[in-house]
């Protein structure tokens, strides 16, 4: 495909998203940025995506939900939901203008796709996973004011029923995940913001649990033209590439009552527990934390 003829319309930031923001530079490919956030979607764009196609240019969204009308030439660029069994999005972008990906690029495709786990899988030395992931923060904006917060969170953390139960100012969760990684034990990490945001690292089964069954959909409140889905339990979102694999890690985020949602969490860490502890303690610590966490509300 002639590269000349492509005209590329990119989606919220991250390190993944700057690394072909530099691609697509160092190509002299055209494209439109408009320094979206994470969620981004094509009515951003307006009619420019329409326009580009009418000047006989090929549109290629990246990582952009589609909310509105788009040309059928339009080229999706996407590695999330129901593109996940694609390759990263850096690495699509490679194919369609035919470049070898470097190693750099390499990294930055695991690290957007598979996290830490998959850097170490392709061998990343600890320096290059440290340089990933911090670049990767500071790309969705995060401020060395927030990594500070994070350190101060996680300094107040406890843990029960296996869980890291950790309450912080802010709501970018990276800060807290990428220091508490460790490749030996599964992630298990649940983050309370104040911001009103919710988010839980750990095992899948139970962050599906925490979405619940999609019961039907409905207007979005905040655009009638859209549809929000409804579930039977908290909704949001949830993710990971241990998503759907029996003993896999994913995640888990949304909007919950702070409380109704911890002691979910807690109780179905609970129940896996059971088996392998005395359950009267077990009972006896969730009660505690439960009743600590109402009264620091």
């Amino acid at each position: 495909m002639d590269k000349n003829n492509l005209h590329f319309f990119l989606g919220g930031a991250d390190l993944e998203m700057s690394t072909i923001r530099t691609l697509l530079d160092k190509e002299g490919v055209t494209y439109s940025d408009a320094n979206l956030k994470w969620g981004a979607s094509t009515s951003k764009y307006g009619e420019e995506i329409e326009k580009v196609a009418e000047n006989g240019k090929t549109p290629v969204i990246v990582e952009l939900a589609v909310d509105s009308p788009v040309p059928e030439n339009t080229i999706n660029v996407d590695h999330h939901n129901e593109n996940a069994s694609k390759p990263a999005s850096i690495l699509q972008v490679c194919e369609l203008l035919d470049v070898k990906p470097t190693r750099e690029m390499l990294l930055v495709a695991a690290n957007d796709s598979g996290y830490i786990p998959a850097m170490l899988a392709m061998g990343a030395t600890k320096e290059e996973i440290e340089s990933i992931r911090y670049r990767d923060r500071a790309s969705q904006g995060i401020t060395p004011e927030q990594e500070k917060q994070a350190e101060e969170a996680i300094a107040g953390a406890r843990e029960v029923c296996g869980v890291t139960i950790v309450k912080m100012a802010h709501s970018k969760t990276a800060t807290v995940t990428d220091r508490l990684f460790d490749p030996d034990k599964q992630q298990n990490i649940a983050i309370f913001s104040a911001d009103g945001e919710v988010n839980y690292f750990g095992p899948e089964d139970i962050c599906r649990a925490l979405q619940g069954n999609k019961t039907g959909e409905r207007p979005a409140p905040w655009d009638p033209k859209q549809t929000e889905v409804l579930y039977d339990h908290f909704g949001g979102w949830v993710g990971g590439a241990g998503l759907g694999k029996e003993g896999g890690s994913a995640f888990w985020g949304g909007y919950p009552n702070h409380a109704e949602a911890l002691e979910f969490i807690l109780t179905k860490n609970q129940e896996k527990q059971k088996e392998k502890s005395n359950s009267k303690i077990a009972d006896m610590m969730l009660s505690k934390a439960l009743s600590d966490f109402r009264q620091k509300a």
